[in-house]
C-alpha cells in the first residue's frame, strides 16, 4: 500500500468544485479546503505508480494550478518488498 498526503492550489474561488471532482477519482480521500483555494488530500494505491497517474490526473481538472506531494509511504509497495528478498 502506498499513501501519498499533496496539497493543491487552485484558481481562488474553484477549490470547492474541484475538490468534489478529485474526491470521486478511485483512492483519493479529500480531508480540507482552505480559503476555496487550497486543498489538502490522501491517495492510497497498490503502487508508486499507480499513485502517479492519479495525481496527474489533477492537472485535468477544471481550476487545478498545481499539486506538490506533502509525504508519501510506501514500504509496502511491491517493487520495493520484491527487492528486500534479494
Amino acid at each position: 500500500m502506498v499513501i501519498s498526503g499533496l496539497y493543491i492550489d487552485t484558481i481562488e474561488g474553484m477549490a470547492m468544485s474541484a475538490a468534489i471532482a478529485i474526491n470521486k477519482l478511485k483512492g483519493v480521500e479529500v480531508h480540507h479546503v482552505e480559503d476555496d483555494k487550497k486543498i489538502v488530500l490522501t491517495i492510497e494505491t497498490e503502487t508508486i505508480d499507480e499513485s502517479y497517474r492519479i495525481s496527474d490526473s489533477f492537472k485535468k481538472i477544471d481550476g487545478v494550478l498545481g499539486t506538490c506531494l506533502v509525504f508519501s509511504n510506501f514500504e509496502e509497495e511491491p517493487f520495493y518488498k520484491e527487492a528486500d528478498k534479494k
